[in-house]
């Protein structure tokens, strides 16, 4: 606890730090939290889009990767979520008792390509799976199958982020401040986001 709190310290002087001008407005540490759970949202939604991309990318975000065991049957295809805020962030899917067979997950618009197509059906061999009204479906499947389903925890808490993303977090942090303030260095804050997500 008293870590935490001595990062959160930390990482309030380095956004105050990024955003100090004469001019600026000065900000409690209750606003700099808000802004600071805002840039935890932004870091893990931008590097969730790309997190097979790259190891370096993984490395950002694997405290956060969990796994969850599912059973589906033929005859019930669906696996009811109590929440959708960790399951909106799937990751992977295989078959328990067969991990090498992986289970493709598709957004909802892409349904009737697996269902009118004959060259995309989906089978045991290559189930589909989908979001619907709070439940996962799953297509293919002729048997009950147990999968293990890979995903990220949701989370607007640094805290449950390496120590390697905080100075990216402050950035983000400040980045939004300035954007808000209608500061012109908002501009070049955003520029050297860019930059650092491109190295």
């Amino acid at each position: 606890m008293a870590v935490a709190l001595e990062n959160k310290a930390r990482m309030f002087s380095r956004i105050r730090q990024l955003i100090d001008r004469e001019d600026t407005a000065y900000f409690t540490d209750t606003e700099l939290e808000e802004f600071l759970e805002s840039a935890v949202d932004e870091f893990i939604h931008q590097y969730y889009a790309v997190f097979e991309v790259n190891q370096e990318v993984r490395d950002k975000l694997q405290s956060l990767v969990k796994t969850k065991t599912v059973t589906f049957s033929a005859s019930s295809p669906h696996y009811s979520l109590s929440t959708l805020t960790d399951y909106m962030r799937l990751l992977n899917a295989n078959l328990t008792n067969n991990p090498k067979t992986s289970v493709t997950i598709i957004q909802l618009s892409d349904l009737s390509a697996y269902l009118s197509d004959p060259f995309n059906k989906a089978d045991d061999e290559s189930p589909v799976m989908y979001i619907k009204e709070n439940n996962l479906h799953i297509l293919g499947i002729s048997k009950t199958v147990k999968l293990d389903l890979y995903y990220l925890k949701y989370t607007n808490s640094f805290d449950d982020l390496p120590n390697h993303t905080y100075e990216e977090l402050c950035n983000i942090a400040a980045r939004k401040i300035l954007a808000i303030l209608g500061d012109p260095r908002y501009k070049v804050q955003s520029n050297e986001i860019t930059v650092e997500r491109r190295a």
